[in-house]
């Protein structure tokens, strides 16, 4: 993808209006819709609601205009190539169709760290761009398709609490207490601490922890000739029976089993 120019957060008065009937040649265009605001979607006028989007490829006809007093958008145009037509395939992103998403603050800004990239032209801005196009398009999928929440700014100090735990499940989940004391290190209930963490990342916490121990398991497994007890101890588990009881649940194979399995 190759960005040719963009806008964050432009105000449009009310007699703001958009009519390209073939289209606008050889870019794509991403659009995020912040107020509502009138598009013609399959032959009809529709007023669409705010934190929506729409993907316009090169040819669609396009046909928007404000509704009420301002219309207010994050766009962009850009041209791809097979490629990047194959990678939106993966992501299952809609084309030339208005799509609410939600809360959209958390890619907004990804949009305006491009914005600032591409008119302060400095170092290395066209690699940050091209990573931060990608970026973009993968979160994207992921808040149409997985509900993932992003917050608003009044909840960011939360958001990046939440953010710490799950890097620290991730990445030592040996260093992990019981949910229960999880929720009470962010001074929040259990209920809360679960709904929050479910909402953000699409699964719940426990879920989780259990993946990322098996996962430092199975990596000190193929990798270490440690024990057994010392895996168990290393990847958060109290015992090794209770290691090689989800292992065996997870992979239908005792830890052992695994390890003597070619690599």
């Amino acid at each position: 993808m190759d960005l040719h120019v963009i806008g964050y957060h432009h105000s449009h008065g009310k007699t703001f209006a958009i009519d390209r009937p073939n289209g606008i040649g050889s870019v794509w265009i991403l659009l995020l819709i912040k107020t509502p605001a009138v598009f013609m979607q399959n032959g009809k006028e529709v007023i669409t609601k705010e934190n929506s989007f729409i993907l316009y490829t090169s040819d669609a006809p396009q046909h928007y205009r404000t509704y009420g007093d301002k219309y207010v958008d994050d766009w962009f145009y850009f041209s791809v190539d097979d490629e990047d037509k194959e990678f939106f395939g993966k992501l299952n992103i809609p084309y030339n169709t208005v799509t609410w998403l939600g809360d959209i603050s958390e890619i907004s800004s990804i949009v305006q760290k491009m914005t600032y990239e591409f008119y302060t032209a400095g170092p290395h801005s066209k690699d940050a761009i091209k990573h931060y196009l990608n970026i973009f398009f993968i979160q994207l999928s992921r808040k149409l398709h997985m509900g993932l929440h992003f917050p608003s700014a009044k909840t960011s100090a939360k958001y990046e609490c939440m953010i710490n735990v799950r890097i620290r499940i991730r990445s030592n989940p040996a260093s992990i207490p019981s949910v229960k004391e999880l929720a009470d290190e962010l001074s929040m209930s259990l209920s809360s601490f679960q709904h929050t963490y479910k909402k953000m990342f699409g699964v719940n916490v426990m879920t989780d922890i259990i993946h990322s121990r098996l996962q430092c398991a199975t990596a000190l497994l193929a990798t270490t000739d440690l024990p057994l007890d010392s895996i168990a101890a290393q990847s958060g588990y109290s015992n090794a029976f209770h290691l090689m009881r989800q292992f065996k649940a997870k992979f239908g194979l005792t830890p052992t089993e695994y390890r003597k399995q070619p690599k």
